[in-house]
């Protein structure tokens, strides 16, 4: 029999199979079993629980949150749980990253002395009343305005000195301007959330604020509702002296980075890992930002493990790891110093704001997926219980029936499933995994009228969510773990499936582009992909090698010319031995860093319609010491929307000027 006739045979048996199974490289005892033993209400409590802990980087709060963390993963079944201490000092470098400092707060409060005596703020009362990396302050002083508080103009004409100002903009910036080079006693801020349709609507969101956590000479900002800080510019500008008294305990100190990491031990350790990441730390309560993720994984672990000592499910092949980190910084900790265990990673998923009810956040969920740089067969994988999940929910809430095929968790909410399938976004851990060369699935609800406010609460979350949420991390999980060779070759049909269905896509991209050139690079990354996709299924089943060769043979096949271009970049862009990871995080810019050393401004650089974040990660991304700038352009424009070269040689330009990358 030859290759391609073989070839249509398992696609044929497959998509049959497909038709009685519920996912269709799994006997239906895999997923039902997984199922059997996820609780949505459990991950509920768990977030209710996490969320009286007021989880700041490097803080007492955060370390008793990991320290619970660490228990409640030893009690579902990882005897191995354990925390990693990485120093969080304001100078050890993780890779480029330099580390926060840390930060331990005690109390506050901020009242009104004249002409209204009133208690205005109190910490702990209300968390997020205090600014991280706030300190120590006894002050009694007048009220400014000053506007955003972002531009010199703003404090023009102003007596600053001695006094408190008033200011909507970023925090670190305001305190530079006013504080530090200014002479204010501290700020009161009302700095705006992320923005959503829904934005300026609830004048009583109290922002999660923050000072930036390397200035140790930081004194203090407390930050208010939007109608507290408005009450307070009309009582200024009508004329009125107002005298406030700020009194803060808390100070900055060096501490650590803690990470929670256990696992779930796979039969062949030679074999690599899965990861489940969740960002452990956020104001309390932080429920759906991020309880709900940490939560999540920690019930995948559980489910997963009472599958397997049952016997409904087999021990996988590969570990299954679980971590809780810091944000991103925690991340990058762990990776710049498990380089071992950071080559032995597959693919994984993370998981930042999964549990949101639709009606008091008017969140949704989206699957992420891999980077357009990092194909791999996860997406299809991800895709599949995503269907599954979406499609029984769909079918319950639309006819009723059965509560348990429809992923209904007892006394939660009974809506379908609303989320998406996507491509890449960033914005949490996986885009620091990702950076460093690991696939990652991302789980986020988006968007989130309550995040890194006061009203991110448990209330406003879904058992019912939270369990399907499991589910899918479970499935997804422990089939990269666990999928036996006799199931790939459906597995495979699933990847080509899918793999036509985007060259379908980048053909009619081709068809309607008015580049002709970025039309033909569309499809010819396509394939491209599809190829990458195929070549990580067969890394990860063997028996699947002999097919994907002959599949990879059709899609070179199916290549097509492209133009050449008018004009060619040919320089080839290194990154220094330093660099791993993303240039730019939370906090940290490591552009501006390098550029403030060495006297350079900062040029300003295009925002590719909006995209600018995505598009400079993964123009970094590609930079390897192999490709050039026109290479690296294309690939872009062909994975992701046409760029002007000029713009990537213009970052790299920039990139070389700071000495975090050179020429070859």
């Amino acid at each position: 029999m030859s290759k391609l006739p073989l070839l249509a045979l398992l696609f044929a048996a497959a998509s049959a199979m497909a038709a009685e199974r519920h996912i269709a490289f799994w006997p239906n005892a895999v997923p039902e079993a997984i199922h059997a033993n996820v609780d949505g209400q459990a991950a509920l409590e768990t977030v209710r629980t996490l969320g009286r802990f007021h989880r700041v980087h490097g803080s007492p709060g955060y370390a008793a949150a990991a320290k619970w963390m660490q228990e409640q993963a030893r009690s579902a079944g990882m005897r191995d749980a354990a925390i990693e201490h990485f120093p969080a000092d304001g100078s050890t470098q993780y890779a480029h990253f330099r580390s926060y400092g840390g930060w331990n707060p005690q109390d506050a409060q901020l009242d009104e002395v004249s002409p209204q005596p009133r208690p205005i703020a109190r910490f702990p009362q209300l968390p997020v009343a205090l600014a991280d990396y706030s300190q120590n302050a006894d002050v009694q002083a007048h009220l400014l305005s000053v506007g955003a508080g972002t531009t010199p103009q703003d404090y023009e004409g102003k007596a600053i000195k001695g006094k408190l100002v008033l200011a909507s903009g970023p925090l670190p910036l305001v305190h530079r301007l006013a504080v530090e080079e200014r002479g204010a006693a501290g700020i009161l801020s009302d700095f705006p959330n992320q923005t959503s349709a829904w934005s300026g609507d609830d004048t009583d969101l109290v922002r999660w604020g923050h000072l930036s956590p390397y200035q140790t000479q930081n004194r203090f900002a407390f930050m208010l509702s939007k109608r507290q800080a408005n009450d307070y510019r009309k009582r200024l500008s009508a004329g009125e002296a107002v005298t406030l008294h700020a009194q803060v305990r808390a100070s900055m100190a060096p501490a650590s980075l803690d990470v929670v990491t256990a696992t779930i031990p796979g039969t062949d350790p030679d074999a690599g890992e899965v990861i489940l990441t969740a960002h452990l730390c956020h104001q309390s309560a932080g429920a759906n930002d991020n309880a709900s993720g940490s939560a999540a994984i920690l019930q995948v672990a559980r489910a997963l493990n009472q599958a397997i000592q049952s016997g409904a499910i087999a021990r996988p092949r590969l570990s299954i790891r679980f971590l809780w980190t810091p944000e991103i910084a925690g991340s990058q900790a762990w990776l710049a110093r498990n380089p071992e265990l950071k080559n032995r990673i597959v693919g994984g998923i993370h998981m930042d704001m999964v549990g949101a009810l639709l009606g008091s956040t008017h969140s949704t969920f989206h699957l992420s997926r891999t980077a357009q740089t990092l194909p791999h067969v996860l997406n299809d994988i991800g895709q599949a219980f995503f269907d599954e999940v979406s499609t029984a929910s769909a079918q319950y809430a639309e006819r009723g029936g059965d509560s348990y095929a429809g992923f209904v968790t007892p006394g939660a909410s009974r809506d379908l499933f609303l989320g998406d399938v996507r491509n890449v976004e960033l914005g949490s851990d996986h885009e620091v995994f990702q950076a460093w060369g690991v696939p990652m699935l991302y789980f986020h609800d988006w968007p989130d009228v309550t995040i890194h406010t006061n009203k991110d609460q448990p209330e406003n979350l879904d058992a019912t969510k939270l369990g399907r949420v499991t589910y899918l991390g479970a499935g997804i999980a422990y089939t990269l773990a666990a999928l036996p060779e006799a199931e790939a070759p459906r597995l495979l049909a699933i990847t080509r499936y899918q793999g036509e269905q985007q060259l379908a896509q980048a053909r009619l991209r081709a068809a309607l582009s008015e580049n002709h050139r970025d039309g033909a690079l569309a499809v010819r990354e396509t394939l491209a992909m599809n190829t990458s996709s195929l070549q990580t299924l067969a890394q990860r089943w063997p028996s699947t090698a002999a097919a994907t060769r002959t599949l990879t043979e059709q899609i070179k096949a199916q290549q097509t010319s492209v133009p050449a271009a008018q004009q060619r970049d040919l320089r080839i862009p290194q990154p220094s031995a330093a660099i791993r990871g993303p240039l730019s995080v939370y906090y940290y810019d490591h552009v501006e860093e390098m550029e403030k050393a060495r006297g350079l401004k900062s040029p300003p650089m295009p925002e590719f319609k909006g995209h600018g974040d995505l598009i400079l990660y993964e123009t970094m991304n590609l930079a390897d010491g192999r490709r050039s700038v026109s290479e690296i352009r294309d690939i872009i424009s062909g994975r992701y929307m046409g760029v002007p070269q000029a713009d990537i040689a213009a970052y790299f330009e920039r990139l070389a000027a700071a000495g975090i990358i050179h020429w070859k």
